[in-house]
C-alpha cells in the first residue's frame, strides 16, 4: 500500500499510541476461537485476565534484524464481498496456505530422546499457513473490534467473528504467551473460504477483514519430551519452554485519509447490505452436463458473486485417476485430481488441484465449486443397474460381484437372444476350467462402446432336461422341460423361443386334444393350461403335492394326470377342479393313455405276482383292473394307435405290444438294451421310441421289426414327437437342452438349438442355481485378459415378492451400471448464460412503489447508516431499477432530481442532502416523487429536524 504525508495505517496507529515499542517491532493480529463479550471501557484487572485467556487479538512478536532472519508474514488473502438483504458474504483465494516461511526450515524445535544419551532432532514444519481469521467492524479504524487488552489492561487486540484451521491437530493456545497473553490457534475446524453474516441492517456500512496467520513453531498436539532422572521419574518440561516462537499473521490492508477518506487493500472490504431491487430475481445455478464418461460424484456448480460472472464463458472440468495396489494383489482405481478450464479464454482456473473431494474450492470467476460423493473404488451400481424387458413375468434376480480382483470402471449392456449370437471364450476361473461355447448374448462396454469378450460357465447343477414334445401343425411345435420350460417353434424346429408358462417346476409331459386347447404337468402337482395354442399359459389348481409325470385329454373337459404314489386325479371341466382316483396301487406311474372318454391305461412301476402290469379302465376312471404284461419291468412310455393296439416301453430296451385292448401282451424285438424313455407313432405303422444312450428305434411295420438310428448324440432322450399321420418331420428331446430335428423319418438327425442360453432355475431340492457370466478385458494393459465382473441370476418362485421369474429371451437387456471413481474418461461442462444472472421480474409484484420509503423518516440529526465520516444521508429505499426521484418544498418548488440506475441486486438510493443549487437541505417537511418508466408514480413526504 502506498503511503503518503500524515496518512497512517491501522497498524501505525495502534503502535503510535504505544511509544514503549520501537518501529522495529511490528503487529500482528490473531482472533479467538470464543468470541468475547468484553465491550467498552472500564475493564478491571480482573476482566482483563480473562480476556487474555478467553480471547486473543492484537499480538505484537519482536522483529529485531540484528539478531538474524526471523519469521515472515504469510500472504494476505484476497478479499471480496457480496451483498444481500440484511446479510454480507465474503470469500477469498487460497494463496495464503501455499505459504512457505524458510526461517523454519530446518530449525529444531526440540530433541526428542530415543535411548540413554542419545537424541533425535524434530523440525518445525516451514509449511507454516494455519488458517483465517475473519474481523468485522462497523468503523474502518476497527476501534469497536478492539476490545481485548494486554495484560496492562490495553486494549491492544481485535475479537474475531470467526477462524478457519487446518486440521492438523494443532489446537488451542500457543504456549508462548506475548503480553501475558497466549495465542488461540484455532480447534481444528477446517479450512473454509466463503463466510456469509447475516441479521445486518440494511443500508449501513460494515467494514470486513479477512487475515491468514501461521501456527510457528508449533507441533500436533504441541508434542513434549519427556526424560527420566536417575529415580524413573519422568521429567516433563514447561510447553512455553519448548514451543517459544508463536504465530504471526498477514495484517490488515486498510488506509483511513486526512478527509476521512477509507481505501481498502485486498483483504479489507467496505460494503453495505440491501435488499434487491422491486422484483427481484435470484440468478439460477449453471446446469452442468457430463459429455463424457461415467464416472460417479457430485458437482455441485453455485453463482456465488454474479458481478464476476463472466456471461456466455464456457467452462470444463476434468479428471485424472491413478491405480492403488491394496493387499491381496488388489487394485483400486481412484479419482487423482481435477482441472477447471475456461474453454473461451482458454485459463486453467484449477490445473489438477488433488485432495478437492469434499472440500469448499476457491471462488473462480464468482462461481464456488463443491465436488463430492466420489466413490473410493468401483461397485456395482444396485440402483441405476436393471433389466429391460417386454415379458409380463419379472426375470430372474441379477446378482452381480466383483470378479477376481479387477472391476473396471464400466458400464455394459447385455443382450439376450432366441439363437447363437457369440462365443464364449475358453478360460480358466480358479480350479475350473470353463470351455468355449456358442451363447445367446452379447456383452457391450457401454463406456467404449466396444463388444467385450466373456467366458459362459454351465452350471451342471441347473437342470435343462427336455421332457416332452408336442406338435400342434407341421411347423407349429412346442418342447416342454425343467423348471417350467416350454419353447415354442413356429418353422419346425430350427428356431425355439420361450414362452411364459407361469411355473417354476420341472414339466414332464403335455397333451392337446385340438391346435389351441392343451394341458402340461409336472412336480408338485403341476398343472397348467393354455387355450391359444401355447401363446399364454394359466397353472390350475390340483389339490395335491406329488409329482405328476404324464397328462391325457379326450376333450376339453376331461382329462387325467398320474404321477408318484400312484397317484391319478381327473377333472371334468378342462382342469378348474381335480378328484382323486383310487388305483389301488402307491407305486409310481409314469404314462396315462385313453382311447375314449371311458376307457383307458397307466402304465409305470406297476408289478404283482411276478408280473409287470398295466392298469386299465372301463368306466373312465372309477375303477381299474391290473393287466399282467411280462417280467417285472418299469414302463416310462406308452402310445395306442387305435382302440386295440397299443405299445408300452421301458427298462433295457424292452417293448411290448397289445393288439387286444390290453389282454394280451407280446415282446418285441429291439436293436438296444438302452433304457426306452418314450415312444409314439404317427400312424399304425411308423413309430419310433428314445432312450438312454442317446438310442433312436424305429419301426416302419407296426413294432414287427425295428432299426437302430444314429442320433449323433450321447445324451438321455426323454422324448419324440411327430405330426399326426405325418412320416418325415420328428423333434427328440432330451437332456442337457438337446433337441433333435429330423425330416427323414429319423433317418439322419441334427441339433437345432447348439447353444447355451443364459439360465436359472430351482433344481430337485428347490436351490436356485444359475449359469455364470464372466466378463473378461486387458484391464491393465498387458495384453492378457482378466475377468472384471461376475453376472448370475437368482430364481424365484411364483410366492416370492417378484413373482414367478424368468429366463432372459430374445430382445430382452440387462443394464449393469458401475459406481466408480472419476476418471480421465469423464468430462463436464456449462455454460454462463443470462439466467445465472440477477435479474427483475414486476409480473409478480402486485403494487412495486408502495414498497417505497425513505429512511430515516424524519431525519433527526444524523442516524446509524451514516458514515462517521463525510456528510449527511438519505435513503430511498425499495426501488425499482430505473426511476427519476424529485424533491420538492412544500411550496412547490422543485429542490434536486435524481437519477436512480441500478443493478438488479440494489434498491437504495443514497442522497447526498444536498440540493441542485449545492446548498444543504434545511429543516422543514418535503415532497418527493418518483416516477419509474413503465412502472408507474408514487408521491411521499419526509421531513428533516435540526
Amino acid at each position: 500500500m502506498k503511503s503518503t504525508t500524515n496518512q497512517k495505517t491501522l497498524s501505525e496507529r495502534i503502535q503510535s499510541g504505544h511509544p514503549r515499542f520501537s518501529m522495529k517491532f511490528f503487529v500482528t493480529m490473531l482472533m479467538s476461537f470464543a468470541v468475547t463479550a468484553l465491550i467498552g471501557a472500564g475493564f478491571s484487572a480482573q476482566s482483563q485476565l480473562q480476556a487474555q485467556q478467553q480471547s486473543s487479538g492484537i499480538f505484537i512478536f519482536p522483529q529485531d534484524d540484528d539478531n538474524g532472519p526471523q519469521p515472515i508474514r504469510p500472504p494476505k488473502p484476497q478479499l471480496s464481498a457480496v451483498v444481500g438483504d440484511g446479510s454480507v458474504l465474503l470469500y477469498w483465494d487460497d494463496a495464503a496456505e501455499f505459504h512457505y516461511d524458510p526461517f523454519f526450515d530446518g530449525y529444531v524445535v526440540y530433541q526428542r530422546p530415543v535411548a540413554t544419551g542419545v537424541f533425535e532432532d524434530v523440525f518445525a514444519n516451514p509449511n507454516n499457513f494455519q488458517g483465517y481469521m475473519v474481523f468485522r467492524s462497523t468503523d474502518p479504524e476497527f476501534t469497536d473490534a478492539l476490545r481485548i487488552t494486554d495484560n496492562q489492561g490495553n486494549r491492544q487486540r481485535l475479537a474475531f467473528e470467526d477462524v478457519f484451521d487446518l486440521q492438523n491437530d494443532i489446537t488451542g493456545y500457543h504456549p508462548a504467551s506475548v503480553g501475558g497473553q497466549r495465542i488461540w490457534m484455532g480447534s481444528d475446524t477446517g479450512i473454509r473460504r466463503i463466510w456469509e453474516d447475516s441479521g445486518l441492517t440494511n443500508g449501513r456500512t460494515y467494514y470486513y477483514a479477512v487475515v491468514s496467520f501461521t501456527h510457528g513453531d508449533a507441533l500436533p498436539e504441541f508434542e513434549l519430551p519427556i526424560e527420566f532422572d536417575e529415580d524413573d521419574v519422568p521429567i516433563i518440561p514447561l510447553p512455553n519452554s519448548i514451543y517459544t516462537i508463536p504465530p504471526l499473521d498477514s495484517g490488515l490492508d486498510i488506509e483511513i485519509l486526512p478527509d476521512g477518506t477509507v481505501i481498502t487493500g485486498v483483504n479489507v472490504v467496505a460494503v453495505t447490505p440491501q435488499r434487491g431491487a422491486a422484483g427481484f430475481v435470484a440468478p439460477q445455478d449453471p446446469m452442468v452436463q457430463q459429455i463424457s464418461g461415467s464416472g460417479s460424484g457430485t458437482i455441485d456448480v453455485q453463482v456465488i458473486d454474479p458481478d464476476a460472472l463472466r456471461g456466455g464463458h464456457n467452462y470444463s472440468i476434468a479428471f485424472t485417476d491413478t491405480l492403488i495396489e491394496r493387499p491381496g494383489n488388489v487394485v483400486d482405481l481412484v479419482t487423482k485430481s481435477v482441472s477447471l478450464t475456461n474453454t473461451t479464454t482458454g485459463e486453467v482456473l484449477f490445473d489438477r488441484l488433488e485432495n478437492f473431494q469434499g472440500v469448499e474450492l476457491p471462488v473462480k470467476e464468482g462461481l464456488l465449486f463443491f465436488i463430492d460423493d466420489i466413490p473410493n473404488r468401483v461397485a456395482v451400481d444396485e440402483e441405476r443397474t436393471e433389466w429391460i424387458t417386454e415379458q409380463e413375468s419379472n426375470i430372474h434376480n441379477f446378482v452381480i460381484g466383483v470378479s477376481g480382483r479387477n472391476p473396471t470402471p464400466s458400464d455394459y449392456r447385455f443382450e439376450f437372444f432366441d439363437e447363437p449370437v457369440r462365443e464364449s471364450l475358453p478360460f480358466t476361473i480358479g480350479n475350473t476350467n470353463i470351455p468355449a461355447e456358442r451363447t445367446n448374448v452379447i456383452i457391450t462396454n457401454t463406456v467404449t462402446g466396444q463388444e467385450v469378450d466373456y467366458a459362459f460357465f454351465t452350471n451342471p447343477q441347473l437342470p435343462r432336461d427336455l421332457r416332452d414334445v408336442v406338435y400342434l401343425s407341421s411347423d407349429n411345435i412346442l418342447i416342454f422341460g425343467a423348471a417350467g420350460l416350454i419353447q415354442r417353434s413356429e418353422d419346425g424346429g430350427e428356431i425355439w423361443t420361450n414362452v411364459e408358462s407361469g411355473v417354476s417346476v420341472r414339466l414332464k409331459a403335455a397333451h392337446f386334444v385340438d391346435a389351441q386347447n392343451g394341458w402340461a404337468a409336472g412336480r408338485e402337482g403341476t398343472v397348467t393350461r393354455t387355450t391359444d395354442g401355447g401363446q399364454t399359459w394359466t397353472p390350475m389348481e390340483t389339490g395335491i403335492t406329488s409329482i405328476l409325470r404324464d397328462i391325457y385329454f379326450v376333450d376339453e373337459q376331461n382329462g387325467w394326470a398320474v404321477g408318484d404314489g400312484g397317484v391319478i386325479i381327473a377333472t371334468t371341466n378342462g382342469g378348474d377342479s381335480w378328484v382323486t382316483q383310487d388305483s389301488g396301487v402307491l407305486n409310481r406311474f409314469n404314462n396315462v393313455v385313453f382311447t375314449d372318454a371311458q376307457t383307458g391305461y397307466v402304465s409305470g412301476l406297476i408289478f404283482g405276482a411276478g408280473n409287470s402290469r398295466v392298469l386299465k379302465t372301463t368306466d373312465g376312471g372309477t375303477n381299474w383292473e391290473p393287466l399282467p404284461v411280462g417280467p417285472i419291468l418299469e414302463f416310462f412310455g406308452m402310445d395306442f394307435t387305435d382302440e386295440q393296439t397299443g405299445y408300452v416301453a421301458g427298462t433295457g430296451g424292452r417293448i411290448f405290444k397289445t393288439e387286444d385292448a390290453g389282454e394280451t401282451w407280446t415282446e418285441l424285438d429291439t436293436p438296444t438294451n438302452q433304457q426306452l424313455n418314450d415312444i409314439t407313432f404317427a400312424d399304425n405303422a411308423t413309430g419310433w421310441s428314445v432312450g438312454r444312450g442317446g438310442a433312436i428305434i424305429f419301426t416302419a411295420d407296426g413294432g414287427q421289426t425295428w432299426e437302430a438310428l444314429d442320433s449323433g448324440t450321447g445324451v438321455e432322450l426323454f422324448g419324440i414327437g411327430s405330426i399326426a399321420g405325418g412320416t418325415s418331420s420328428l423333434v427328440a428331446v432330451g437332456a442337457n437342452s438337446t433337441r433333435l430335428r429330423s425330416s427323414n423319418q429319423g433317418q439322419t438327425w441334427q441339433a437345432t438349438e447348439d447353444f447355451r442360453r443364459f439360465r436359472a432355475a430351482f433344481d430337485n431340492n428347490n436351490q436356485s442355481r444359475s449359469d455364470i457370466l464372466y466378463i473378461l478385458e486387458d484391464v491393465r494393459d498387458d495384453g492378457e485378459l482378466r475377468d472384471t465382473w461376475r453376472v448370475s441370476m437368482l430364481a424365484r418362485t411364483a410366492t416370492s415378492p417378484f413373482g414367478l421369474t424368468v429366463d432372459p429371451s430374445e430382445g430382452d437387456e440387462l443394464r449393469f451400471f458401475t459406481v466408480k471413481p472419476l476418471t480421465s474418461a469423464d468430462e463436464f461442462t456449462f455454460t454462463i448464460d443470462g439466467s445465472n444472472f440477477p435479474d427483475v421480474d414486476l409480473s409478480e409484484v402486485e403494487d412495486p412503489l408502495s414498497l417505497i420509503r425513505v429512511v430515516p423518516n424524519p431525519y433527526l440529526v444524523t442516524h446509524v447508516a451514516e458514515p462517521r465520516t463525510g456528510g449527511r444521508q438519505l435513503h430511498f429505499t425499495n426501488l425499482p431499477q430505473q426511476a427519476t426521484i424529485r424533491i420538492f418544498s412544500v411550496s412547490g418548488r422543485l429542490l434536486q432530481t435524481l437519477r436512480v440506475d441500478n443493478p438488479a441486486t440494489e434498491s437504495r438510493y443514497v442522497w447526498d442532502m444536498i440540493t441542485s443549487e449545492n446548498r444543504e437541505l434545511s429543516y422543514g417537511v418535503y415532497i418527493y416523487h418518483v416516477d419509474a418508466p413503465g412502472i408507474g408514480e408514487k408521491v411521499g413526504k419526509f421531513a428533516v429536524i435540526k
